[in-house]
């Protein structure tokens, strides 16, 4: 049976803006033997999956600087110390789409990536949506707010417009919750 395996020590390497790098030493329960792991410290995220009441999905187009290039994707970012997530789910599509929705549920969370990062990233769906006001992004954003169909999303997904994989996820959560009238439905 495998087990976890016990921490040694933590120190800081760097501490930046919205995340920080540590290295972690621990010991092998199956040898003994030390090692050092270099982990990366986030916050907590949200993803919004918002509906419209006329079944259209609210995304965001925005450019990505880890890519160098434009990503489709829903409305989300990170949570503030000590916010709820729906409460953060809520500001973020506010923020990023100047929509509100009049329904929001958690239906899914996931480790972004448990080789080197610390947080989870949680799927917010948000259902009666309506536009009741400008974005408001953050001073190293652009977006551009985009309605699409379920069937216009496969195509962008498809096409790779849509191919950033904590989105991908998220509609995953949405097929799970959803059923038959998810995102993957013809």
């Amino acid at each position: 049976m495998l087990e976890p395996w016990p921490e040694l020590s933590r120190r800081t390497l760097t501490k930046l803006a919205s995340f920080e790098v540590v290295e972690a030493r621990r010991r092998s329960p199956r040898t003994q033997k030390e090692h050092g792991f270099f982990l990366v410290g986030c916050k907590d995220w949200v993803n919004v999956v918002p509906f419209t009441d006329e079944g259209k999905l609210v995304l965001v187009r925005q450019y990505r600087h880890g890519s160098n290039d434009f990503t489709l994707e829903l409305p989300g970012g990170a949570i503030d110390e000590g916010e709820d997530m729906l409460v953060a789910a809520a500001r973020e599509l506010r923020e990023e789409s100047g929509y509100e929705g009049s329904e929001l549920s958690l239906i899914g969370s996931v480790n972004p990536n448990p080789a080197i990062m610390t947080n989870r990233c949680g799927t917010v769906l948000a259902r009666g949506c309506k536009r009741v006001g400008d974005l408001i992004p953050d001073p190293g954003e652009d977006l551009e707010v985009v309605e699409l169909s379920r069937s216009e999303l496969r195509t962008a997904i498809r096409a790779g417009e849509t191919d950033h994989a904590l989105v991908l996820a998220a509609f995953v959560f949405l097929e799970l919750h959803d059923g038959p009238e998810s995102v993957f439905s013809e």
